[in-house]
């Protein structure tokens, strides 16, 4: 039986969601993470107050989410730290094939990525990422001589003229009867629950 561990990041929902949709069609186990990242949460801690609001929507997101999962037998998996060290040592505790994710395309987590995709490699674990929160990136509109527009109103014509039906499509994530039972419970020994705001700040 093949196993993936699902990613969440800046994507927190379980519709419309490109890494857990094709998890699903590919593994018949997956569970779902989500890392609280120091490097992310330490800067918007408030000196002698804690974390902003920010991160109380987000931990409260999580929260909901996990109680969606776990009333489909999994959950999230929560942890807070690095996660160029926790997703490698939690996808190799798991015994995953990949792990899966969506694109994030801030320069800092290009290269955490990169660091953990090569982690992965080393364990024979892939790492798949897949776009998300766009309907197009990169170099999926381009000028005729295949270079980045400079200017909005060429680039919106080309975007608007690339556009189809097909692009708008919701990622299934859940509804299909063939993926009912797919999300794996969490072993008691890696279920520790969602790290409480006051043991991060």
């Amino acid at each position: 039986m093949t196993s993936a561990l699902v990613w969440l990041r800046r994507d927190l929902r379980l519709y419309d969601q490109a890494a857990l949709h094709h998890a699903l069609r590919q593994h018949q186990q997956v569970w779902v993470s989500f890392i609280f990242d120091t490097s992310i949460l330490d800067p918007l801690l408030t000196k002698g107050k804690g974390f902003d609001r920010r991160v109380d929507f987000i931990w409260q997101t999580i929260e909901d989410l996990d109680k969606t999962l776990r009333a489909q037998g999994g959950g999230i998996i929560a942890r807070h730290g690095n996660p160029t060290e926790l997703i490698p040592a939690l996808a190799k505790q798991l015994g995953v094939q990949a792990v899966f994710t969506n694109h994030d395309y801030e320069p800092s987590a290009i290269s955490r990525d990169e660091i953990i995709a090569q982690k992965l490699k080393n364990d024979a674990i892939q790492f798949q990422h897949f776009k998300d929160q766009v309907i197009f990136e990169k170099t999926e509109v381009l000028t005729n001589s295949e270079t980045v527009f400079s200017v909005f109103t060429p680039y919106k014509n080309a975007w608007l003229k690339k556009l189809n039906p097909s692009n708008l499509e919701p990622f299934i994530c859940d509804s299909h009867p063939s993926l009912r039972g797919r999300y794996a419970p969490i072993p008691k020994a890696i279920d520790t629950g969602i790290p409480s705001l006051e043991s991060m700040g």
